[in-house]
């Protein structure tokens, strides 16, 4: 064959295989239907769990920290002075990656008169606190400003040992009875824990009673951060800071790393179920599709073409059906990853652009294995026994 001729018998080449693949999807929709159908399930479903699981970290991690701080920052050295200064306590926020610092609040601790009785007072920031112990309960209000000298808030036990309740009004002072100050209770606080017999004021307050001055004891953070990311985060800004000791609070922290590990492993395990069923469904219909096709394809040998065509033509409309039905998977499987993130989080999951060629190639991938049986068996065709009706 001249070298000239060659162009023109490629494009008719081509031309044939436009047509046979058209005819192939046009005459048969039932089964293209069907494996369209099965293909476009199987992506909607991977498409939704990869995009809960590339998301879900920053969603599961906001979730958790309901559960409280998962960092606490203390004094470095075991013994000597147990404060260190506001200034520090500010740099060190200032140094964490504002998009993953939930709330954090400084706490100054102390004994002070309330009444008549000696009762532990808590210095802190009710805004910061507020975030990272959104589970405690409070009657009443909570305070809502860092300014508010004039109000307080008591722990439960400490109410009621008192008989005291929110709106009522209290004396407190330091030891000496040098500094006095009269407290409307704003609410009562039910922790479970140490806040319960606390009685809880603004830092500057604390500070003003305790005679200790720009100081704190300790600091409680929340941040999106778990298991071996928090180790991570925790020696890093330790490394700026020597004089003072940052640690994750290890049961919450591991917690939410396990908790995740274990939704991740779930996530994949149903993905892994959903190919299967998927590869079972497009296997059973591309052998349908064969079958029907005999004497199709022995007509398409006797005219001389050879497994390699045949193959090619089988991958090609695989690869045509599994694109029409990913594009549909995606769609759909984006609309179900927002109802399950309307459900699981209350909030909407972000589009991640990694998830369309994700879900492209673990689907084109299951889409082609299937299709290794049916593609054999239409190579395996004899062209005389099929054309003689056998």
């Amino acid at each position: 064959m001249a070298a000239a001729d060659r162009p023109t018998t490629a494009v008719r080449r081509g031309g044939m295989g436009a047509r046979l693949l058209w005819r192939a999807l046009l005459v048969r929709r039932s089964r293209v239907l069907a494996a369209v159908t099965a293909i476009a399930v199987g992506a909607a479903v991977i498409a939704a769990l990869a995009s809960l699981y590339f998301d879900i970290s920053a969603k599961m991690s906001r979730e958790l920290r309901a559960y409280g701080a998962n960092f606490i920052v203390a004094p470095a050295s075991a013994e000597g002075d147990k404060t260190f200064s506001e200034a520090t306590y500010r740099k060190l926020i200032a140094e964490l990656p504002a998009d993953r610092l939930v709330g954090a609040s400084p706490f100054l601790y102390g004994v002070a008169r309330v009444e008549d009785r000696e009762a532990v007072i808590a210095g802190l920031d009710f805004a910061g606190a507020q975030k990272i112990s959104p589970y405690w309960q409070v009657e009443g209000n909570w305070i809502g400003v860092d300014f508010d000298e004039r109000r307080c808030m008591l722990g439960e036990r400490l109410a009621e040992s008192l008989g005291l309740h929110p709106g009522d009004t209290i004396e407190v002072s330091n030891d000496d009875g040098s500094f006095k100050t009269e407290l409307t209770v704003r609410g009562i606080v039910e922790t479970g824990e140490a806040e319960d017999d606390q009685i809880l004021v603004n830092r500057s307050l604390a500070q003003k009673l305790l005679g200790m001055p720009n100081v704190i004891n300790l600091a409680m953070l929340s941040i999106q951060a778990e298991g071996e990311e928090a180790d991570r985060l925790a020696s890093t800004v330790e490394a700026d800071f020597p004089g003072l000791d940052i640690r994750p609070i290890r049961q919450v922290s591991q917690s939410d790393g396990e908790l995740l590990d274990k939704i991740k492993v779930l996530m994949a395990f149903v993905a892994g179920i959903i190919l299967v069923i998927t590869a079972v469904c497009v296997n059973s219909t591309l052998t349908a599709m064969i079958v029907e096709r005999r004497r199709e394809i022995g007509l398409q040998k006797a005219l001389g073409a050879d497994d390699s065509a045949i193959m090619r033509q089988f991958l090609i409309e695989t690869v045509t059906l599994s694109l029409i039905g990913v594009a549909a998977g995606l769609v759909i499987g984006f609309g179900l990853a927002q109802l399950l993130g309307q459900a699981v989080f209350s909030t909407a999951i972000s589009f991640r652009a990694i998830v369309v060629p994700a879900t492209l190639a673990i689907s084109l991938v299951a889409a082609l294995a299937a299709a290794i049986v049916p593609i054999r068996r239409a190579i395996r065709i004899v062209p005389a026994q099929v054309l003689k009706g056998e």
